[in-house]
């Protein structure tokens, strides 16, 4: 059995004298391709994870590469890392420099953990395995959990930059058809190809004698290449171009209109009179009653869903809709089913002790991010003056005649796009930093809450506290199995799991 031992910042070790094995893996990843080019990382990483091997007395067989991002699975070499282990059984260890370098999503955190190997977190002077302490696996949890949080923070921060390119008038993505994005200036314009194709299709939308069907073969006919030759025009694109306000100088952006600064293809009358000539708005559909558990259960005999109904008008019962194959499960009342729904919001509260020592650990994690952030700040700020410089030098050179007026006009508007998106970079870092720490106080603060929130609310507001907590929760002779969304599910078993003291 693997032993522990303290060091000198108080952090627990595994002995790898006493660990199953001396072979092992390294893994090293940089987050962009640009980060490969300039040498930031790899070199580095690889160096830390040799000499720590030599150190403890390990072998490393075999060294995995990955230079992409890891907010989605599926990276190549992580893919084949894991493959390589699951069929190599003397391979008991793995080493990496730090949690965020090994996953930032938790599908790849549950495959590593399926292999029952040793992971030597090198840099964070962290050894886990099989036999590694609860409390232990549930910090590391709550580390995965914080890096998964780094990515969305940036994904917002990318979010913000695009609402506000939308607000001055921008559109933030890809141009529909008949406009093209000008890559040099950053606008949207009037794709002169295929404009033609957009006007005429809304024309014969508003006359109201053409199914989406006639409409599509009649542009194709007249000659549309949709991008390209080897891309099929299809139903669905002629659908989705008629219903977009786009063509009449507005576009919709995450729910919201806004005006563009572009040309319009269309006049709104016209692109009125197309929709109503559709006729293919849909009426809401409304539910009578709300209850507080409904839409969440699944049978657990049969796996058909579990439909609510109320009978007399004041008791609400819950049974299985046997739409699949009969089913002998009965009928439950709503108040027999409620103390087992409090006892699954209370399964994720946390006391105060275990908050605290939680927020001492995600101070440790944030210092970590605040340092990477800083340090990929000061990276992107000294680009950011190198290209500002050159900006100036060729302006200067356009005035004392050295270059022509178009090389500069060139020059200066790759520039500018070079310009806003570290620009865009250096934002995101800042606001991901800050908020990397805040978010995480504010999920420990509902963890702390939870129930306490629960109870107080409305049938309606619990069906959907419930929702955002769960993912489902399987029914079968009147008892409760909850499948907990994340986070939440490191939470409940974490506090499941920990026992102070050990």
């Amino acid at each position: 059995m693997a032993q522990t031992l303290n060091t000198a910042n108080g952090k627990s070790l595994m002995t790898t004298s006493q660990a199953v094995g001396r072979k092992a893996v390294a893994y090293a990843r940089v987050s962009s391709k640009e980060q490969e080019k300039e040498g930031f990382s790899i070199p580095a990483q690889i160096k830390l994870l040799t000499e720590y091997a030599r150190t403890e007395g390990l072998e490393i067989v075999c060294k995995f590469i990955d230079v992409e991002t890891a907010k989605a699975a599926g990276r190549t070499q992580f893919d084949a890392m894991v493959k390589f282990i699951s069929t190599r059984p003397d391979i008991a260890n793995l080493l990496v420099e730090k949690t965020d370098r090994l996953y930032r999503n938790f599908k790849d955190y549950v495959r590593l953990e399926d292999l029952n190997r040793v992971v030597h977190l090198v840099k964070e002077h962290e050894v886990l395995g099989p036999t590694s302490r609860s409390h232990t696996k549930f910090i590391h949890g709550i580390k995965v959990l914080m890096a998964k949080n780094y990515i969305d923070n940036l994904s917002e921060e990318v979010k913000k930059g695009h609402r506000e390119k939308a607000e001055q008038g921008g559109y933030p993505a890809k141009a529909p058809l008949g406009y093209r994005n000008n890559t040099q200036t950053g606008h949207v314009e009037v794709h002169p190809a295929t404009a033609p194709f957009v006007q005429r299709m809304f024309t014969l939308a508003a006359q109201g004698h053409y199914s989406f069907q006639q409409i599509r073969t009649q542009i194709v006919t007249d000659g549309l290449v949709y991008h390209s030759p080897k891309v099929t025009f299809a139903l669905s694109h002629v659908k989705r171009i008629l219903r977009n306000p786009f063509y009449t100088g507005s576009f919709l952006w995450n729910g919201m209109l806004y005006k563009g600064r572009y040309e319009p293809l269309i006049s709104s009358c016209l692109f009125e009179q197309a929709q109503t000539a559709m006729s293919d708005r849909q009426k809401p559909k409304y539910r009578k009653h709300t209850f507080a558990f409904g839409g969440l259960l699944v049978c657990g005999q049969c796996g058909c869903l579990v439909t609510t109904e109320r009978k007399k008008g004041r008791y609400v019962y819950y049974h299985c809709t046997k739409s699949k194959t009969p089913c002998d499960e009965v009928y439950y009342r709503e108040e027999d089913l409620a103390p087992q729904f409090d006892a699954i919001v209370q399964r994720i509260a946390i006391g105060p002790e275990m908050r605290n020592w939680l927020i001492q650990a995600l101070k440790e994690s944030h210092e970590e991010e605040t340092a990477y952030h800083q340090e990929t700040s000061q990276r992107l700020q000294e680009a950011l003056c190198r290209v500002k410089h050159r900006m100036d030098q060729i302006y200067l050179d356009k005035l004392d005649g050295k270059v022509s007026e178009r090389f500069w006009m060139e020059k200066s508007g790759e520039w500018e796009v070079e310009r806003d998106r570290i620009i865009d970079q250096i934002r995101s870092h800042q606001g991901a930093d800050q908020r990397y720490h805040n978010d995480g106080i504010r999920l420990l603060e509902l963890a702390s809450r939870a129930y306490e929130l629960y109870a107080k609310q409305s049938a309606e507001q619990k069906n959907k506290f419930l929702r955002i907590m769960l993912s489902n929760c399987t029914l079968k002779g009147g008892m409760l199995h909850p499948a907990y969304k994340k986070p939440f599910d490191i939470l409940a078993r974490g506090v499941e799991s920990m026992k102070w003291g050990e």
